[in-house]
């Protein structure tokens, strides 16, 4: 209770009458609501219907806060709350306007010339602005905590001049330390100059001054939000919503910093809350169908993308996320309509977005909707495009030498895996796969061979990298005479047997190189018989095993007839 309220009791406490006159003890009861109203209305520095109006703007409810404005605004003072608005709200020029109706309806009132300042200092009009800022100062003799915060606010429109709006609501805070408003300008001019720490409690004694004002909370979470502090971004979000179950703004972040966390559920939760508040329905609507397409969502996402897009005003990037979505959800699909049309959703976000803008995943989901459409020279552009803003991707790589190896341009495949295989740590399995196909169809035969045998080292188990050293050496040494392919066909025989109908083809290579060997260089041909006999079990209508046991079968008659 202040000293002046306490006055205000005494007067109409003293004396035996009020104690014993029930028309005194009434004026008592009357003297301390009155003076409890007062110190609300000082401490707040609005009224009721002027707070509750902001609050609606704050919660992004903009229309209806300055509809409240506006029916409200039939004196000076109202008139400068009407026009703060239009300016919080982006209207300048009806800011402008509500300003100098209130200097009209009362040209001692300093608010409006400080109004007038904020106008012309986000117009860069520095010397106008000072000169309707100092003449504000001058009028309430910097004694008025209201017109204080108004120069205030004013000078935060252009950081040159932070410090003079500091020094304002520092001489404001001393005056009405209770507005839970000066607090957050406050907070906000230390956190223009990174001083996060100030910024925190500045908001901090805003939530004390006002325990209901979910917008102190929200701003301490966007300073915990630099620092990627996320625990503490949640908690003060989470403030935020239990003291205003309507701040749209906290909706909204909790549900990206859920989507963060990998929460989808939570996320989608959030982002339905927010769109249930917010009068920015398009935004609202686009933004929840970018949520539930990171929740994976992708067929909820595409329905709700698709009438985003249909609207010509549709910003770019609904486009490409409408088209992400679509390539998403038809990854599997293997009609060719599905590709078509996330192909012209790709071209429309690339016609209305800069160049500058587009990135290497854009390119990288727009050429594998190519490969999809069998636009395989196309896709090797977009991915070539993509590695151009960041050579270091490597998925795009990985599509890129995949897209080269199908296309069979097997020397560009060879020099995108390298790249591929140079910026990781250690070569994948994949890559040891990839390339060595590269090499061995580009006829690089030693260098297949040690990406097999690699290969073979890494996933000794599988029969990959064994069975395709063994063709590579086989090529090697193209007359078989070395047998250098020999150890690499046993190991895979070995592994393949105990599958032989899934591994039937390869199996029958093998079997055909060692009897080959047999007979020519071994000069064996009971060993090559053998192998041959195992050909006919997987195969017996195999026409080279049934040539050799023919030409066998023959040469024995002859051996025996010769007798």
């Amino acid at each position: 209770m202040t000293d002046k309220t306490k006055k205000k009791v005494m007067k109409y406490s003293r004396g035996p009458e009020s104690t014993q006159s029930g028309l005194s003890g009434r004026f008592m009861k009357v003297a301390l609501a009155f003076a409890f109203v007062a110190i609300s209305f000082v401490s707040f520095g609005q009224s009721p219907e002027v707070r509750q109006a902001f609050r609606l703007i704050d919660i992004e409810q903009p229309s209806k806060g300055i509809a409240a404005l506006e029916k409200i605004a039939n004196n000076s003072t109202n008139q400068y709350y009407l026009g703060l608005a239009y300016m919080r709200t982006g209207n300048k020029d009806k800011a402008l306007a509500a300003f100098e109706k209130g200097i009209l309806a009362n040209d001692k009132d300093a608010l409006n010339y400080a109004g007038k300042g904020h106008v012309r200092l986000h117009e860069k009009n520095v010397t106008e602005a000072k000169v309707n800022f100092d003449k504000a100062l001058a009028m309430s003799k910097q004694k008025d905590a209201a017109v204080l915060k108004a120069v205030a606010e004013g000078y935060l429109s252009d950081s040159k001049f932070v410090i003079d709006a500091i020094n304002l609501l520092n001489k404001a805070k001393g005056i009405n330390g209770g507005d839970p408003e000066i607090h957050i300008l406050l907070g906000d001019a230390y956190l223009m100059q990174n001083n996060g720490g100030e910024s925190v409690s500045s908001y901090e004694r805003a939530a004390t001054a006002d325990a209901k004002n979910a917008k102190a909370n929200f701003k301490v979470a966007k300073v915990y939000e630099r620092s990627k502090n996320t625990d503490m971004v949640k908690e003060y979000l989470n403030k935020a919503v239990t003291v205003d179950p309507e701040f749209a703004p906290a909706w909204k972040e909790l549900a990206e910093v859920y989507y963060i966390e990998k929460q989808s559920d939570k996320a989608v939760e959030a982002s339905d809350k927010y769109m249930a508040i917010t009068e920015k329905k398009d935004e609202a609507k686009y933004f929840r169908a970018f949520v539930l397409f990171m929740a994976r969502r992708f067929d909820e996402a595409n329905a709700i993308f698709q009438t985003v897009i249909n609207d010509p005003n549709a910003p770019g990037v609904a486009y490409k996320y409408a088209a992400y979505s679509q390539a998403e959800q038809y990854k599997d699909d293997t009609t060719k309509q599905a590709a078509l049309n996330t192909k012209g959703v790709f071209e429309k976000y690339f016609n209305k977005t800069k160049q500058e803008e587009i990135t290497a995943m854009d390119y990288a989901y727009y050429g594998r909707t190519l490969v999809k459409l069998k636009q395989d020279s196309l896709a090797n552009d977009a991915f070539a495009k993509g590695l151009e803003i960041d050579s270091t991707q490597a998925e795009i790589l990985q599509l890129q030498g995949d897209t080269y190896l199908k296309r069979k341009k097997f020397a560009d495949a060879v020099t995108t895996y390298k790249k591929l295989m140079a910026i990781r740590k250690q070569p994948l399995s994949q890559d040891l796969w990839s390339i060595g196909r590269a090499y061995y169809f580009n006829e690089q035969y030693m260098e297949a061979d040690t990406a097999f045998t690699k290969l073979a080292e890494k996933q000794s188990t599988v029969t990959h990298g064994w069975l395709w050293s063994a063709k590579a050496r086989a090529q090697i040494d193209s007359t078989g005479k070395q047998g250098i392919a020999i150890p690499m066909y046993q190991k895979f025989i070995e592994i393949a047997v105990k599958s032989p109908e899934k591994n039937k083809k390869d199996l029958i290579e093998a079997y055909d190189y060692m009897g080959q060997f047999a007979i020519h260089h071994k000069d064996n041909v009971m060993e090559a018989k053998g192998w041959y006999e195992k050909i006919l079990q997987l195969d017996p209508t195999n026409a080279r095993a049934k040539e050799f046991m023919n030409v066998l079968k023959e040469a024995t008659q002859q051996q025996k007839g010769g007798r």
